[in-house]
C-alpha cells in the first residue's frame, strides 16, 4: 500500500507542469489508502474471528469426546460391577442349591439316629427313676439331642427357605405380643419404646417372630458373656414410622469388633463356641423375603444396634 501511494504521488507530479502535487488528488489517495487499510483490518478481524470460532468448536468437540469417553468408562465400570454382582448371586444360589441337597441328606441321616437315641433315653429314664447320677447324664444327653435337632432345623431352613404367608398386622401390638413371650436371663432389662402406633405391615407373623427372637437372644448372649453380675445390661426395642416402618434392637453390650462386623451375615460364620452361624443370615433372608432391609451398627464398648426397615402396608382409600 505504501509503495502504491508513492507511485501515484510521483505520477501526480509528472502530470502537473510545475511538478507540485495536486492536493485534491492527494486527499483522494489518502482516503483510498485508509479505505484499503480499513478493508484489510476488517478482513483480518474476520479471519481472526473465524479462527477463534474454529478453535472454540474444536475445543467443544474435544470436550464432548472426553465426556463421551468418560461416560463409556463409567458405563463399562457399572456393567462390570453389575456382572460381578450377578456372578456372585449366581454362585451364591448354586452354593445354596448344593447346600440344600446336602442338608436334606444329612438331616435325614441324623434325625433317624437322634430319634432312636431319644427313645432309648426315655426308656432308660423310666427304668431308673430314682438314680440321680443317671438322671443328670440323661439331662446332658437330652440337651445335646436338642442342640443337634436345632442345628439340623437351622440348616434346613436356611438352605431351603420356605415361602412366606403374609398378613397385615399393626406393628406395635404385634411386637408387644412377641416381647411378652420373651424370657430374658436375670439381670437383663428389656425396654420398650414402641412409637409407631399407626404403622401397618404385611408379614408372615411366625417367620418374622423368629427374626425378633433371634436378635434379642443374640443381644442377651452378648450381655451375659461380656458383663459381670453388676453393670448396665439393657436391651431396648424401638419402633418408628415415616416412609417405612422401622424396628431397632439395641443393647449395651461390648459391641462388635470392626474386623468382624462385615462378616456377621455370612452363612456359617460365628464367634461363639457353639451354634451354626446361621442365625443372622437366616434373619436377613427372612427380612429380605418381606422386601425389607436389615443393618447392624456397632462400636466396641458401645453395644450394637440392629435396624430393620419394612415397607408399610398400603392403606385403603
Amino acid at each position: 500500500m505504501h509503495k502504491l501511494l508513492q507511485r501515484q504521488l510521483r505520477q501526480s507530479r509528472r502530470d502537473r507542469p510545475d511538478g507540485t502535487v495536486d492536493q485534491d488528488a492527494l486527499l483522494e489517495l489518502v482516503d483510498a489508502a485508509y479505505c484499503e487499510v480499513d478493508r484489510e483490518r476488517r478482513f483480518m478481524a474476520h479471519a481472526y474471528q473465524v479462527m477463534r470460532d474454529e478453535q472454540a468448536e474444536l475445543a467443544r468437540r474435544q470436550l464432548k469426546v472426553q465426556e463421551q469417553m468418560a461416560e463409556m468408562r463409567t458405563a463399562r465400570a457399572e456393567a462390570e460391577a453389575a456382572r460381578a454382582v450377578a456372578e456372585t448371586e449366581l454362585l451364591k444360589k448354586e452354593r445354596l442349591s448344593v447346600l440344600g441337597q446336602l442338608t436334606a441328606t444329612v438331616a435325614h441321616e441324623l434325625r433317624n439316629p437322634l430319634s432312636a437315641i431319644r427313645n432309648s433315653l426315655h426308656a432308660i429314664r423310666e427304668l431308673s427313676k430314682d438314680a440321680a447320677p443317671i438322671e443328670r447324664a440323661a439331662g446332658r444327653i437330652e440337651r445335646s439331642i436338642q442342640r443337634c435337632d436345632a442345628l439340623v432345623s437351622d440348616l434346613l431352613e436356611y438352605a431351603r427357605p420356605r415361602g412366606i404367608d403374609r398378613a397385615e398386622v399393626a406393628l406395635d401390638p404385634w411386637l408387644a405380643d412377641v416381647l411378652d413371650d420373651q424370657k430374658l436371663p436375670q439381670g437383663i432389662a428389656l425396654e420398650r419404646r414402641l412409637g409407631a402406633p399407626g404403622a401397618l405391615v404385611e408379614i408372615d407373623s411366625d417367620r418374622f417372630r423368629r427374626v425378633i427372637i433371634n436378635l434379642i437372644e443374640n443381644a442377651a448372649q452378648a450381655l451375659i458373656e461380656a458383663a459381670g453380675p453388676s453393670g448396665d445390661r439393657r436391651i431396648a426395642v424401638t419402633t418408628i414410622a415415616n416412609d417405612a416402618a422401622e424396628i431397632a434392637i439395641e443393647d449395651t453390650g461390648p459391641g462388635i469388633p470392626p474386623e468382624i462386623l462385615p462378616r456377621i451375615f455370612e452363612p456359617l460364620f460365628s464367634t461363639k463356641s457353639f451354634g451354626t452361624g446361621l442365625g443372622l443370615p437366616t434373619a436377613k433372608q427372612i427380612v429380605e423375603q418381606h422386601d425389607g432391609t436389615i443393618a447392624i451398627v456397632s462400636r466396641v464398648g458401645h453395644g450394637a444396634n440392629v435396624r430393620i426397615r419394612l415397607p408399610q402396608a398400603a392403606r385403603a382409600a
